[in-house]
């Protein structure tokens, strides 16, 4: 990463309206000039520009769920701005630097602690996270498991996301969900070991939840126990969107298998997670020269209605919510 890089930099998302109904010609327009702003942004670094190129391969639908997740992220955006607008020393970058540099990033878990290295990372993550697992989901699961598309539509609802940062993954499903044309609640269940993400998490939920109805619920914990699994809620998707997970109990993946009727989980590429997930049944491939897939799916619930993942009412309360969690919203 180059360190003359300016953090502070507008992004792509301010040059361009919010993602609506348009022809196809401004829409491919509108990829191109993305892709170009993106390119040059992450130019050296070898793992985001890889996800750029990656995205230059697909299909114009793809290109108008990644505007409707530009539109999603512009109130996340405009919370970094304000904290890093703060930062005069730019602290949070050099803190990022020092994190990309570090090969086990779990060495440099108290860099979450810092406001503006949070908005660093997210400033230059956010976009590639969330189109990352948009690619997992519509250009690898979906055309191995074709039952996942209707799952999707017509069972999903509650979702947790373990690990959710900023909410980049939460983004890209919610995008996907709303171009697709679905129309039911969705509530997100979100878990990471950072209280500062609360902020993002927030600012998301206070803008989109009447338009895109959705509702997103923050927990501050760190997950990776086996005795934890039990702690969870009832939900019909489970997502560890770059978690940390090979700091996580191996014995953790057969039990939420068991569990949870889909599971997708993107994180770097580690031999200690390939044979955990393979033990435990996953399928798994590489998306990236550095991000591995591991994803379960058990098929669509039975038409006897047993085992029926359970469907989120339409409200903004949630009553098997514990206590310990926090609803993210002013």
């Amino acid at each position: 990463m180059d360190q003359n890089h300016d953090v502070g930099s507008k992004t792509v998302v301010d040059n361009f309206e919010p993602a609506s109904a348009e022809s196809d010609t401004a829409l491919e327009a509108w990829w191109e000039c993305f892709l170009k702003q993106k390119r040059t942004d992450d130019a050296l670094n070898a793992e985001l520009r890889a996800t750029w190129e990656d995205c230059g391969q697909r299909r114009l639908k793809f290109a108008r769920e990644v505007k409707q997740i530009t539109e999603l992220y512009q109130p996340v955006e405009k919370l970094i701005t304000s904290v890093l607008d703060a930062d005069k020393s730019r602290r949070g970058y050099y803190l990022y630097i020092e994190w990309g540099k570090m090969r086990r990033k779990e060495c440099l878990l108290a860099n979450y602690d810092n406001d503006f290295f949070r908005a660093t990372y997210a400033q230059y993550r956010f976009l590639s996270s969330a189109t990352s697992f948009l690619q997992a989901l519509v250009y690898r699961i979906i055309p191995q498991a074709p039952l996942v598309e209707t799952y999707l539509r017509e069972h999903v609802s509650r979702v947790i996301s373990i690990g959710v940062g900023p909410g980049p993954d939460m983004a890209a499903y919610v995008a996907y969900a709303r171009t697709h044309g679905f129309k039911q609640r969705l509530i997100y269940y979100c878990i990471d070991q950072c209280p500062g993400w609360s902020m993002y998490l927030s600012a998301f939920d206070r803008h989109w939840s009447a338009e895109h109805r959705v509702s997103v619920w923050f927990k501050n914990y760190r997950f990776g126990k086996r005795e934890d699994v039990e702690t969870l809620p009832d939900a019909d998707m489970l997502v560890f969107s770059f978690a940390n997970t090979s700091l996580m109990s191996g014995a953790i993946w057969p039990l939420l298998k068991a569990r949870y009727r889909l599971i997708v989980v993107l994180d770097g590429i580690k031999e200690v997670l390939v044979d955990s997930f393979l033990d435990a049944g996953f399928s798994d491939f590489t998306l990236t020269e550095k991000t591995n897939v591991y994803y379960h799916f058990g098929g669509l619930p039975s038409d006897d209605g047993t085992n029926q993942p359970a469907t989120a009412p339409d409200t903004q309360t949630v009553s098997d919510t514990t206590p310990s969690q926090t609803l993210v919203m002013d």
